[in-house]
């Protein structure tokens, strides 16, 4: 299956330091990729240059022709003195004008937010303004969806709440997913692959599952744990409840 994205011997400097170099990955239809590694490590630098907000120091990013893109920033980049359905139609440049409303309408329909389309993004609570942001993100149907640490300010049960909603949104688009998060439950329940960054290049990539149980970076050596004493602790909780 030819790829949405391939991505060659990537590198990114700003000034004279290194992001990362050497970063190698594709992206296929269907495919769902967490992209990880700790503060500063590139993560989001990555996402903006597989989305064509910036070009890359070295290295080569081949996309799909007429690939269409749908992203969610971490601070959700929603317009404060514009409305949600104006916010969600801006991202529909392709469309004639008349038919925006509509395909926004659709968009925030799907995210389960229609009847907020009159409102501003500042009059909203926080799990409100993330789907519109991924209803402005789905708005043109895209093949590729990328997530900037989307659920990173969210209380847990909202934040699970919100990662059920994406995955039928995205099954519901047939969007391939990139997600760039920290948290390894995030990454559990959205995607399947993963590439991880650490000391300025790809420590590991993989399926997400493989990488779990042999983990050879420090950051996934750590999410193991975390997810181990996870389990440990419902284990336990179960056991007191017999």
């Amino acid at each position: 299956m030819k790829a949405l994205l391939q991505v060659r011997d990537l590198a990114q400097c700003h000034d004279s330091a290194t992001v990362f170099a050497n970063v190698s990955l594709a992206v296929a239809p269907g495919d769902r990729l967490a992209v990880m590694g700790a503060s500063g490590s590139g993560k989001t630098t990555l996402l903006r240059l597989l989305a064509g907000l910036a070009p890359p120091t070295r290295g080569a990013i081949e996309r799909a022709p007429d690939l269409r893109i749908g992203m969610v920033f971490q601070d959700l980049a929603l317009w404060p003195n514009l409305s949600v359905l104006d916010n969600v139609a801006l991202a529909l440049p392709g469309l004639p004008k008349p038919d925006r409303p509509r395909a926004a309408n659709a968009a925030l329909a799907a995210c389960h937010v229609a009847d907020l389309a009159s409102r501003q993004p500042g009059t909203l609570s926080i799990g409100q303004q993330q789907r519109v942001a991924l209803a402005r993100a789905i708005a043109g149907r895209p093949q590729l969806l990328l997530l900037d640490e989307p659920f990173s300010s969210l209380d847990p049960l909202l934040r699970e709440k919100l990662m059920a909603e994406v995955n039928q949104v995205v099954a519901e688009i047939g969007a391939a997913l990139v997600i760039v998060t920290h948290d390894p439950f995030e990454a559990l329940a959205l995607a399947r692959s993963a590439v991880v960054l650490e000391d300025g290049r790809v420590a590991e990539a993989g399926e997400l599952g493989t990488l779990l149980a042999n983990a050879q970076s420090r950051l996934l050596r750590q999410f193991a744990l975390r997810i181990e004493q996870f389990r440990g602790g419902l284990d336990k909780t179960f056991q007191l409840d017999l």
